[in-house]
């Protein structure tokens, strides 16, 4: 137990199963205070399947997921709302509510969640634009922003609750290379300033490399790699490595090339 309170997520020998296929077959991760672990993989493999399980919105087949003291699939509804208000989520195209303004869209959660005052929630509101930079679009609608701006408000309503804990799925989805640094580098700053760990699934390797203080990478619904950036560029892995280098030749296409060439 002892050890457990160290680790602000732990998930050990995750299994998830649908009828049709298994996506996690014995996952077990630890993440550190002040980590910022990015996970990587295939398109399909389960990587934001592991943010769903953190967040309790699907339950494991078998195996055990903490936050912090708690194990998530074992709360009740409301010990759950309670453990989800610690933890922020960046979602891949942002997820922000068209009918309503960006300051809106951040005050959301405070609203619902707390009982501040309509004056403390717009402090809290400015502080977190200020953040960002986007003290400006306050009373925009989601729809007049582009999707760079669209991204720097959901980092801010991922912050509005102070959470330990950020999850982002695909930060850099649908923007343009000089836009996604700006967001890597919004996202380490935002990490660092706040205080706050971070998990970051993805599959764009300049961002996974600029972000991760530690790096993992799933394959076949295994943990087949979890090291340090440098580590994990050296890593003699071959699927690591035909990851990295994009190569076509190598483990990860030799289950599809017959499929190919059968057609």
């Amino acid at each position: 137990m002892s050890d457990r309170l160290h680790h602000v997520v732990e998930l050990r020998d995750v299994e998830l199963e649908f009828p049709e296929k298994k996506v996690l077959d014995g996952v077990s991760l630890s993440v550190e205070p002040l980590d910022r672990l990015v996970i990587m993989g295939q398109s399909g493999s389960g990587k934001s399947t592991i943010l769903r399980l953190i967040l309790g919105i699907l339950q494991p087949t078998a195996g055990r997921i903490f936050f912090k003291q708690f194990e998530i699939s074992r709360l009740s509804r409301r010990k759950l709302q309670q453990a989800r208000a610690d933890i922020g989520m960046v979602y891949q195209y942002s997820a922000l509510l068209s009918s309503l303004t960006v300051g809106e869209n951040i005050a959301l959660p405070l609203q619902e969640l707390t009982r501040k005052s309509p004056a403390e929630i717009d402090r809290i509101v400015d502080e977190k634009l200020d953040l960002v930079d986007m003290v400006e679009a306050k009373k925009q609608m989601p729809a007049e922003l582009s999707g760079g701006m669209r991204k720097r408000v959901s980092l801010a309503r991922a912050l509005v609750m102070e959470p330990e804990l950020i999850l982002f799925d695909e930060p850099s989805a649908g923007l343009d290379p000089v836009i996604s640094s700006v967001i890597d580098e919004l996202i380490i700053s935002l990490s660092e300033r706040s205080k706050v760990t971070s998990i970051i699934v993805t599959h764009e390797m300049e961002s996974a490399f600029r972000i991760g203080t530690r790096m993992a990478m799933l394959y076949q619904g295994k943990i087949i790699a979890d090291a340090t950036p440098n580590e994990f560029r050296k890593s003699q892995d071959p699927v690591v490595q035909q990851f990295l280098s994009g190569s076509t030749e190598g483990p990860i296409l030799e289950g599809s090339k017959d499929a190919v060439t059968s057609k």
